[in-house]
């Protein structure tokens, strides 16, 4: 058995039994943009430094090949946002890396609907804790049920609920709850569903995931902590 590269369980190998093989590798070190970002009434910064590391690779599953590839699939599904080192010959490659996605492409069906033949394509990052806006055990379903008891332990207090927190700070975690950025575009539905890190705080306006996330002013009273 040949295993040519492997993450956290997972391995890409080619056996007799089973052709899981890598194509189309790809990764980059590449050297931060010397950008002046200059904040709203706050002199120039220049960032420098390296971009976080990236990862790109895809793989065909195969069902002639020893591959139940229905299986294989969902058993990455639940991978996605998990953290692991990636060996590649037996080396490691890059640091730490978080699987930011896994697309299905290039399908092949029997005649009862089945999977026989997918090409999976995948994403890995750098896993920065103190950037990244997806923790490593963060779900949706994490999330909502924090909201919900601590929303329950909360008092009916509809005034103390409109009136602005006070408590939000630089480092912390937080949601856009509005409808536009403090620089007047349309806030995705994407980014409200996710937690930023907060960057910078200026007068009622904030700064979120800066410089690796979506590094935008929005308005303090607009934000939610998680």
């Amino acid at each position: 058995m040949a295993v040519m590269a492997k993450w956290r369980d997972k391995s890409w190998e080619v056996s007799p039994q089973r052709v899981t093989a890598i194509e189309n590798l790809s990764f980059a070190y590449s050297q931060k943009a010397d950008n002046n970002s200059a904040a709203e009434g706050s002199p120039p910064t220049n960032e420098r430094g390296t971009e976080l590391f990236s990862l790109s690779f895809s793989c065909v599953l195969h069902s002639g090949a020893g591959v139940d590839v229905m299986k294989e699939i969902e058993s990455w599904q639940k991978l996605v946002t998990k953290t692991g080192v990636f060996y590649l010959n037996g080396k490691k490659l890059g640091p730490k890396l978080q699987l930011r996605k896994v697309s299905v492409g290039s399908t092949t069906l029997d005649d009862y609907g089945r999977l026989r033949l997918a090409t999976l394509s995948f994403s890995l990052k750098e896993y920065d804790e103190a950037t990244t806006s997806v923790p490593e055990t963060t779900s949706a379903l994490k999330v909502g049920a924090q909201t919900a008891d601590k929303s329950e332990k909360k008092p009916d207090n509809s005034q103390a609920a409109a009136a602005p927190t006070t408590t939000i700070s630089v480092g912390s975690m937080a949601k856009p709850t509005g409808a536009k950025y403090a620089t007047g575009q349309t806030i995705p539905g994407w980014v409200k569903e996710r937690s930023h890190k907060v960057s910078q705080i200026k007068s009622d306006r904030t700064l979120l995931g800066n410089p690796d996330g979506i590094n935008s002013w929005v308005y303090t009273n607009e934000l939610t902590l998680v």
